[in-house]
């Protein structure tokens, strides 16, 4: 563990040479990246104070290997993320395309304020919002889209298929890539096929009508880890956002409004924890109901507390949910909501919670 006062950042800033301060910030990083499962949330925000005060202090290589480091963790130092995701791409990079700690409110405000080095990073995360996707087709250049085309973690929605389309008509790779895609539609595949120049159609015939095995394999095995409710439940940290409204006063803080807040803001770990309080259900069983293909778990709780529609709207969005569920069944989960009796609701989870006390 590391404490700020062990560090004399004054004597830091006056060495002339950066060789100090530079190995420094790899070994906190280094340590951090060992024991970040282990660390406490408090123990978690003394290593963000440490690193981001040295982030102002290094030169930009030492920044890249903190930033490689801390990339791929759950459970990172959120505004040293943060930070990184805005520096030179040698720095960005690595959190762009890994760190689970950026939500959609980053990732849009980084797509819309940045240039292609950027965009070229995020496209390859493995999940990927229909919105941040938009975007980045949006402003993305040739190479970008032909990456998020092969990303099948990016959700795409007509629109931007269509960009990606126009592209692919000329674009051997593009073409090839919507090819592969396990949710490319089929009408949008024969269009190819008609439309598609002559390189591209031999090409599309070859790879897209007789797919590689290894390809398919490939795409198969990560449709399946997306339907595994425990991927998505590695991908974030509850046990920080907990902690962290533990120490703002717990469920008699919680709100169904500062709830809709955490949704709005693509602050996914913070709404299962808020869930969890208000409701007074386990963290564990928030995060599964929260995380799962089928909503009914959550809807009848949601019933039983009387949360308003316009916040189930908002949790529909929000998380794992906004890669899971489609429109239609998003509106069929709302629906359901809206014609749930409220008394057999609250009947239900007092029977559930009455035989989990019991069990």
């Amino acid at each position: 563990m590391i404490e700020t006062n062990l560090i004399n950042f004054s004597s830091l800033d006056r060495d002339p040479t950066s060789d100090r301060r530079n190995e420094l910030m790899r070994s906190v990083a280094a340590l951090f990246a060992v024991t970040s499962e282990k660390c406490s949330h408090e123990e978690i925000e003394i290593y963000d104070q440490v690193l981001g005060r040295l982030a102002d202090m290094v030169e930009v290589e030492a920044r890249a290997y903190a930033s490689a480091k801390i990339a791929p963790l759950r459970r990172a130092p959120e505004n040293t993320v943060r930070r990184f995701a805005r520096d030179d791409i040698r720095v960005a990079g690595p959190v762009l395309g890994l760190s689970p700690v950026l939500n959609d409110v980053d990732l849009l405000a980084i797509a819309d304020g940045f240039g292609r080095d950027h965009l070229a990073a995020m496209a390859g995360r493995a999940n990927l919002s229909e919105e941040v996707t938009d975007l980045i087709i949006e402003r993305g250049d040739p190479d970008v889209r032909r990456t998020i085309a092969a990303n099948t973690g990016a959700t795409i929605s007509a629109c931007a298929l269509q960009v990606l389309v126009d592209q692919a008509l000329a674009d051997v790779a593009t073409a090839t890539a919507l090819g592969n895609r396990p949710d490319t539609p089929d009408g949008v595949i024969a269009d190819l096929v008609q439309r598609a120049s002559a390189e591209v159609r031999r090409a599309f015939m070859a790879r897209g009508l007789d797919k590689d095995a290894e390809v398919i394999a490939g795409a198969s095995k990560v449709a399946h880890e997306r339907m595994s409710n425990s991927y998505w439940i590695g991908l974030y940290d509850f046990e920080t956002a907990w902690a962290r409204l533990l120490q703002l006063g717990g469920s008699k803080n919680m709100s169904e409004a500062l709830l809709v807040r955490f949704a709005m803001e693509d602050r996914f770990p913070e709404a299962v924890a808020a869930f969890a309080l208000i409701t007074s259900i386990s963290l564990e069983e928030a995060k599964h109901w929260l995380v799962r293909a089928d909503t009914d778990p959550f809807l009848t709780v949601a019933k039983a507390y009387g949360f308003r529609y316009q916040t189930i709207q908002a949790l529909l969005k929000v998380g794992p949910w906004k890669h899971r569920l489609g429109n239609d069944a998003r509106t069929a989960a709302l629906n359901t909501y809206l014609t749930l009796d409220a008394r057999v609701a609250r009947d239900k989870f007092a029977s559930y919670m009455q035989t989990r006390r019991v069990g």
